[in-house]
């Protein structure tokens, strides 16, 4: 009796705040299951009228918190409620005789003196927090307020083991869907490299069977088919192994200078020849536009689009499709643009553009079965202008068509952004046999381990009038181009994943030979790795481009043509 009469003394006036601030603290940690209140009810209660008394009482049979009022000036716990000894190993009397026991019987000695440390230097002006393991393995929260009289600070001690062990569990079960997501995408990463090995040999086997055919020839209407299949069973690819990569976030975007006007010269050059023949008017325009060149991810920015379009194309019989660029506001260096795909084509129901975007999404089974397509375009470019932090609002009526726009928020390039930028202009003054003739008489050194593919390439390239040493690995690329002298091979085409050596390891042992041309080399990926980030790589490994499986070899003989060429006049 004589202990709680002090202790009135001691809190006085100041016990509201006590029990106000106990009250708070067992609200935000939601441990307190069962309430004071709800307490009084089913238990007797003490025969007192004393609120003192009370809030003694109730915090006295509490087994989950504890509570300790501690002597600022030499930091000697006065008074105790709840079931200290229960949560901490120790009674108040132990620690008041040793109070080094309290230490003792906690789990970590460095938590301690953190705590201790901030104890030290703590300010008061907000609760001070920690969380204490102790060495039975509890968790205990403590928390420590200031009293008004300041004189005096209430440690509160909550047990939060079951917190822990539900946090435990929580990130088990988050890094075992990271792992599984992980192997998901590794597993679609390894079967796009799989499968575009083959299908690049499929797709060369069946460009060298068609250049042995009459037009008119019945088997080439065959193999004009068989072409069609592929490209969609890659597009379809492609599509499946994007989605992938964006749900695990192992898309990154790039961050450089290009030129929207040429963005949207490519996109018509993409389409004109496709609609124009099939009586569809067609154009690229650009309205209010004083900024061109922007800093952002134009692949991504152009996978967007084309997507767009090909809806359009898709669904349009007749009338127009139309690309617009439109710049809306242009103020502290960054540009807000819309960019906008018309078309007059059959349109959608209104509850469909609700849906439009989700994965493997189609309006109806009969669009499936009459358009194709597997629903993935649309769900892939939403997220993709969700990583830009975009936005993309669609219009449309049924039977009179669509447009999908697109706002982006970019930043204008700086002046020497855009000098950087390479000059093609010298592209229009070349003969119209330039591209055809780009290859003859250059001798190539290619490394690349599957024997179709090697064989694919030799003749294709053959027929183009170049010479080509095939090279097994990477590591017999490096013997064979060093074994010749300088000069002799006028560009290397490098496969990425190959036993032995890797690509990128014999393109970063090529640059290191101590010789002239082995700096100077052009080095080109070819390879079954089809993402932006694994361009990325090659170039960060020294190639000066990297090509994707299955190779276009008109595309090819066209790009490094004119690098040649360029290459060739800047010697003179």
């Amino acid at each position: 009796m004589g202990q709680i009469t002090e202790l009135m003394t001691v809190l006085g006036s100041n016990i509201e705040f006590v029990v106000i601030g106990c009250a708070e603290l067992a609200a935000a940690v939601a441990l307190a299951t069962t309430g004071i209140a709800r307490k009084m009810k089913k238990e007797k209660k003490p025969d007192t009228k004393s609120a003192e008394q009370l809030f003694l009482y109730e915090l006295g049979k509490s087994t989950d918190e504890g509570y300790m009022l501690v002597r600022r000036k030499d930091t000697m716990p006065v008074y105790a409620a709840g079931d200290l000894e229960q949560l901490l190993g120790v009674s108040l009397q132990q620690v008041q005789e040793d109070i080094t026991l309290l230490r003792k019987k906690m789990k970590s000695d460095h938590a301690v003196k953190m705590l201790w440390k901030s104890y030290r230097t703590w300010d008061r002006k907000e609760p001070l927090y920690a969380e204490i393991q102790m060495e039975n393995l509890q968790w205990i929260r403590v928390t420590v307020y200031d009293c008004k009289d300041e004189k005096h600070d209430l440690v509160c001690f909550i047990k939060t083991t079951g917190t822990h062990r539900r946090m435990e569990e929580y990130e088990k079960e988050l890094e075992q869907a990271e792992e599984a997501s992980q192997s998901k995408t590794s597993f679609l990463y390894q079967m796009s490299h799989e499968i575009r090995t083959p299908m690049n040999g499929i797709m060369g086997m069946l460009t060298l069977a068609k250049e042995k055919l009459d037009a008119d020839h019945p088997a080439a209407q065959y193999l004009s088919k068989v072409e069609e299949l592929s490209d969609h069973l890659l597009s379809l690819i492609n599509d499946i192994l994007d989605m992938s990569r964006i749900e695990a976030g192992k898309v990154e975007l790039e961050e450089k200078s290009f030129s929207l006007r040429s963005l949207g010269d490519k996109l018509y050059d993409m389409f004109a020849k496709n609609l124009e023949s099939r009586g569809i008017h067609y154009e690229v325009t650009f309205e209010d536009m004083s900024v061109d060149y922007v800093v952002g991810d134009e692949l991504r920015i152009s996978q967007i689009i084309i997507n767009f379009l090909s809806n359009a194309v898709k669904f349009t019989q007749e009338g127009e499709i139309g690309v617009t660029f439109r710049q809306m506001f242009l103020q502290d260096g960054n540009v807000d643009l819309m960019i906008r795909v018309h078309d007059t084509g059959i349109g959608m129901n209104p509850e469909f553009i609700n849906r439009i975007f989700r994965p493997f999404e189609q309006e109806g089974a009969d669009t499936s079965r009459k358009y194709g397509g597997t629903g993935l375009g649309m769900a892939i470019t939403d997220e993709l202008v969700k990583l830009m932090n975009g936005e993309i609002v669609v219009k449309s009526v049924p039977g009179e068509g669509s447009d999908f726009s697109v706002f982006l928020h970019l930043p204008v390039a700086e002046e020497q952004e855009q000098r950087q930028q390479p000059d093609t202009g010298y592209e229009k003054e070349e003969p119209e046999n330039a591209d055809a003739e780009a290859f003859r008489g250059c001798r190539i050194l290619m490394a690349e381990d599957n024997e179709i593919n090697a064989m694919v390439a030799q003749e294709i390239l053959g027929q183009m009038g170049a010479k080509v040493d095939v090279a097994e690995n990477g590591q017999r690329a490096v013997e064979m181009f060093d074994s010749h002298p300088e000069g002799y091979y006028s560009f290397i085409l490098m496969d990425v994943q190959m036993p032995v050596m890797n690509g990128r390891d014999a393109v970063k042992a090529i640059r290191k030979l101590p010789r002239k041309d082995a700096g100077e080399i052009l080095i080109f990926a070819l390879s079954a790795d089809a993402f932006v980030e694994d361009e990325r790589q090659s170039l960060e490994s020294g190639m000066n481009g990297h090509y994707a499986k299955p190779v276009d070899f008109v595309a090819l003989q066209q790009n490094v043509g004119a690098i040649l060429r360029e290459k060739e006049r800047s010697n003179k």
